[in-house]
């Protein structure tokens, strides 16, 4: 049963109370007998909603006789409805409540007490000794659209076989509120349970921004149509930062520049209280609760769930609404639920883009440790050939050609292995490209806290013939990005890597579209590795393009004149 049995407070009088009559309330409810009117008061007053029969004559009449109307008044507030069934159907006694009723509920309720008459008879034909079966029966069905459960207890017996029941009480209940919580808990853990089916094809042909974009828009669709939550945010901790990152959002704007949330219990908002407590926030009145920082434009309320993994924290789930006092503990419930899917959803994509990762950098030194060797004897064989054939001129220069091919293959090897930490093709495209008219006199900002790629991007650009300003960490890149809107003299593109020292790529980018926003904006990040997940937030927000490093010179190029072509 979805409610605990009510208490009945039993007033004995002058005559024994029918021990078959006793037996059958006891399944129903609590009994409690009392010595005299005094001691009757006495367990009343300790439990308010206690319901009291004064006398056992009066029990005998509820189930004797169809015109009890003296019934005791306190039998009107049992369950939502109860009623007494003889073995032909018909309801012999009903209370106030159980009258309120549809017809196709009462019939329905007689229906299902009959059963059980024939159930009792049945057990005791074939003296069944389960006390269970022989005490109550207990049934839920559906009417007028809404839930029901009943208990049917045996309440009087046949004259001409004492062994027999011939009629019953049976009490009802209306549980449509419990069942359609308990059926949207379901509905929650099959959406929830669907973001974590990653198909072949999203695993192997997508890069990590498009496999967090479908798994964005599942979680979305799921936070609408299951929740009924328009406005929401999801933040992740930064493991080295400590900062809660925003991940995804929908109606609610991001944090602006430099504003920064951490998990700690004071100073942080609710999302940096419920990160650190590790416990889920009702906020009723955003204007009177003293934790809550500005989010959504005009909110009301909000409610914040920590996202677990393995009973780690390791994010927020935050809801805000237009309305006080939109959430409820039901909303609680759902949200903390559906959390839990969201962090191992995210987790399974941290796992993929680890993945990804470990195993370029591992193959890439498993071929250049496999090359070294016969690329170091060609090269000795070749310089050994030099120095025995220097008087022959044609063979030198076969050798010049060999030792120089050992060498550059040696590089190219070289510079697969470093990983996000190169420019595949970049020698190349500057021995042999030729400027481009379309990007010379271009003014371009180029952000990346890597040396190499800073000043790797830095000459393929200005071989174009950009003028290019660079830059070698966040905090350096936002104040160029204010020295050039002061003066005037803003940029035609801008380039970041989004994991820098300082502020991160997704900063850089909006302030550019703060201070310009038809500034194109390109956002670089190793092997698809976006730990804040900055790609998606930008693209909501126009991003032109990203590129995942080790990314070739001639994407690089290609991106960058389609972006300006484009602005």
């Amino acid at each position: 049963m979805t409610k605990s049995r009510p208490r009945l407070i039993l007033l004995p009088g002058d005559s024994p109370i029918d021990p078959h009559l006793l037996e059958s309330l006891r399944s129903v409810f609590k009994i409690a007998i009392a010595k005299d009117h005094a001691h009757a008061n006495q367990l009343a007053k300790k439990d308010p909603k206690a319901l009291v029969l004064s006398s056992s004559s009066q029990l005998r009449s509820i189930i004797g006789s169809a015109d009890a109307e003296d019934a005791h008044a306190s039998t009107q507030d049992l369950g939502d409805g109860m009623g007494v069934v003889s073995q032909d159907g018909e309801l012999k006694w009903t209370n106030s409540r159980l009258k309120q009723f549809s017809q196709q509920v009462r019939h329905k309720f007689s229906e299902l007490c009959c059963e059980s008459i024939e159930l009792f008879n049945e057990a005791r034909n074939f003296d069944d000794q389960d006390a269970e079966s022989n005490n109550s029966h207990r049934f839920s069905f559906q009417a007028d659209s809404r839930h029901y459960e009943l208990v049917v207890s045996p309440a009087s017996s046949s004259l001409a076989k004492p062994e027999q029941v011939d009629s019953v009480i049976g009490v009802l209940w209306d549980v449509t509120a419990s069942r359609r919580i308990l059926d949207k808990l379901d509905a929650v853990d099959a959406g929830g349970s669907d973001l974590l089916r990653f198909e072949p094809e999203m695993i192997t042909k997508l890069n990590a921004a498009e496999r967090l974009k479908i798994l964005e828009q599942k979680i979305a669709l799921q936070i609408k149509e299951l929740l009924g939550f328009d406005s929401f945010q999801i933040r992740l901790i930064d493991r080295e930062t400590n900062r809660l990152e925003l991940v995804m959002f929908e109606g609610i704007a991001p944090e602006r520049i430099g504003e920064a949330i951490y998990p700690e219990l004071q100073g942080n908002g609710i999302t940096g209280h419920v990160a650190a407590s590790g416990q889920s926030y009702i906020c009723t009145d955003v204007k009177v609760d003293p934790l809550y920082r500005e989010g959504l434009d005009d909110a009301a309320s909000s409610l914040t769930v920590p996202l677990r993994l393995h009973d780690k924290v390791i994010g927020v789930f935050n809801i805000e609404s237009d309305r006080t006092d939109r959430f409820d503990e039901n909303d609680r419930r759902f949200a903390t639920l559906f959390g839990r899917y969201v962090a191992m959803a995210m987790n399974i994509l941290d796992l993929l883009v680890a993945e990804r990762y470990t195993t370029n950098e591992q193959m890439s030194r498993t071929v250049l440790g496999e090359l070294a060797d016969p690329i170091a004897e060609i090269n000795d064989q070749a310089l050994a050939m030099r120095k025995t054939g220097a008087s022959i001129d044609t063979l030198n220069s076969g050798l010049d050609h060999i030792i120089d091919a050992t060498g550059r293959i040696l590089r190219k090897v070289e510079s697969c292995t470093s990983g996000p930490r190169t420019i595949l093709g970049a020698e190349h495209e500057l021995q042999w490209g030729e400027p481009d008219p379309q990007m010379k006199g271009k003014r371009i900002l180029v952000a990346d806290d890597d040396k190499t790629i800073r000043t790797s991007v830095e000459a393929l650009l200005t071989h174009k013939g950009c003028s290019v300003i660079v830059c070698e960490d966040g905090t350096q890149t936002l104040e160029r990005l204010k020295e050039a809107d002061d003066a005037k003299t803003g940029f035609d593109l801008v380039i970041s890597d989004i994991k820098m020292p300082g502020h991160s790529g997704y900063e850089v980018f909006v302030l550019s579209k703060e201070l310009s926003p038809d500034t194109p904006v390109i956002l670089m990040t190793g092997f698809g590795y976006d730990p804040h997940h900055s790609i998606v937030r930008a693209s909501q927000q126009g991003l032109q393009s990203f590129l995942f490093k080790p990314f070739k010179a001639t994407q690089l190029i290609e991106e960058v004149k389609k972006a300006l072509v484009d602005a």
